[in-house]
């Protein structure tokens, strides 16, 4: 890795350029390990992957001059970053969210022609899992459309061959693969009706111009934004919204829930789908003024249940790249939230009733602090005073988990990684199976490098959901048979 060590901060600042994401979000030393595997194949004419040759500064240098000035070339380094890693309906949630939304949608306007856009698209199985979402629930191919856009090349022709092999069908009963799918000797082949409500393009999120086109009703963006920095992120939220139908969906990942309410995005409400929709006027104007509208609900308490953004190793421990400033990357994988036991779903709602935010500064510290009216700061978006709050709980009540685990999604928020893994831990020193805290612990040491780290957290998040799941079973039967299997055969 030596001759490529002097020309790191160049290919960094090349890759935030062009694409706003930081380097290190990608795992320890990734984009040095692809720009040599570049320079083997482009400059030394051998294997990219045999380290048997050797790379000296002379190379790399060469190899930046190509990079220059080759607009290929520059797709080719991207294309070594991405890995994709997804699966048909991954985070089922959203797609039954999905199915609601749409039918509400056309039975308010029966003409009404849908539009729903998958980015990253990956190899299509999220887009593919649209169609055959709102197929399955009685809209027709005539009802809807979708488009999928995405960074690699390899990825899109992947997505229009419509042949996945098993890999694509994990965690979900497989009736729609019956349904939809024709089984080949090495995998299973879509089938043309689906693939025919899909449409497929190579292309970038930044060059995507505000009215250029018919408005979404539905946006997938899941598990990418996450990697951009700052400004990045905020351009790109400002970008989907503008092409986003008033009173349109967008669904994030389970750890960008934050970085929406920064924006005019008010939580849908809906538990474990992370979706959110574009404020109205008086929305806006009451998160403006600290005033929550009754119909707005808890955009952070109704996340409270959110699990981080969490990726199979892509080499070496390295996350897989995501969207790109210049080009969608691919999806990522996303630690699956288990099922909750009945009574403690009973005693810790996902949800809590919708309560207005409170209107004036937290109450003198002779009042009881509430954890609910934390998160009422919380959720219209008055951190400070939401942070005070649970701040003041902690020290009135002793320690507790709900508290420090607020604290962190507030952290988690913010940016402040450091201060989220702290209130994590103390989490999980109170409560060390607690799920959340341990599966967004592990998406920050992950981010941090600290690989294995991240996988005991996970193999230990992983033994928690299985005795969720296992005590969930135990009471409904029925919970284990998933969505197609409890709505249609």
């Amino acid at each position: 890795m030596n001759a490529a060590n002097a020309f790191v901060p160049r290919f960094e600042a090349w890759l935030l350029r062009e694409t706003g994401i930081e380097a290190s979000s990608l795992g320890v030393n990734a984009l040095e390990r692809a720009v040599l595997e570049r320079v083997r194949v482009k400059c030394l004419n051998a294997a990219a992957h045999d380290i048997s040759v050797a790379v000296d500064p002379a190379d790399v240098e060469g190899y930046w001059q190509q990079l220059t000035a080759s607009r290929d070339e520059r797709q080719a380094l991207i294309e070594a970053l991405v890995v994709p890693e997804t699966w048909f309906y991954r985070d089922r949630e959203a797609f039954v969210a999905l199915a609601r939304l749409a039918n509400e949608r056309l039975v308010r306007d029966p003409a009404h022609v849908l539009r729903v856009l998958s980015l990253p698209c990956s190899t299509g199985e999220e887009p593919y899992t649209v169609a055959m979402t709102l197929l399955d629930d009685g809209i027709g191919e005539n009802r809807f459309c979708v488009d999928a856009f995405d960074i690699s090349a390899r990825a899109i022709e992947h997505a229009r061959a419509g042949v996945y092999g098993r890999n694509s069908f994990r965690g979900h009963p497989l009736e729609f693969r019956d349904r939809h799918f024709t089984p080949l000797k090495d995998g299973w082949q879509l089938s043309e009706r689906v693939r025919g409500t899909v449409r497929l393009s190579q292309a970038n999120l930044f060059d995507v111009q505000a009215g250029m086109q018919a408005p979404y009703d539905f946006v997938f963006c899941r598990n990418v934004l996450i990697y951009f920095d700052r400004e990045a992120q905020d351009r790109a939220i400002r970008l989907l919204d503008a092409n986003l139908v008033e009173g349109g969906t967008i669904f994030v990942g389970p750890a960008e829930t934050g970085l929406m309410m920064r924006h005019a995005m008010t939580s849908a409400r809906i538990p474990l789908a992370f979706a959110f929709r574009r404020s109205t006027a008086e929305e806006a104007n009451a998160a403006a003024t600290g005033r929550l509208p009754a119909s707005n609900g808890a955009a952070v308490t109704a996340q409270v249940t959110r699990t981080p953004a969490y990726t199979t190793p892509a080499r070496d421990g390295a996350k897989p790249s995501p969207v790109s400033r210049r080009a969608f990357a691919s999806s990522q994988q996303v630690a699956q939230r288990p099922p909750q036991h009945a009574a403690e779903q009973a005693a810790r709602p996902a949800v809590r009733p919708a309560q207005p935010a409170p209107s004036s500064a937290p109450a003198s510290d002779t009042a009881i602090p509430s954890l609910d009216a934390a998160r009422r700061y919380a959720d219209a978006g008055q951190f400070d005073e939401a942070e005070q709050l649970a701040h003041r709980h902690a020290i009135v009540h002793g320690p507790n988990v709900d508290a420090f685990y607020l604290l962190g999604l507030i952290a988690d928020a913010r940016g402040h990684g450091a201060d989220a893994a702290d209130f994590y831990r103390k989490t999980l020193y109170l409560e060390p199976a607690h799920y959340e805290a341990l599966t967004h612990l592990a998406a920050l040491l992950d981010i941090d490098g600290d690989h294995a780290g991240a996988q005991n957290l996970m193999q230990r998040a992983q033994r928690s959901a299985a005795r969720a799941a296992q005590a969930a079973t135990a009471d409904d039967p029925q919970r284990s048979r998933g969505f197609h299997a409890a709505r249609r055969s």
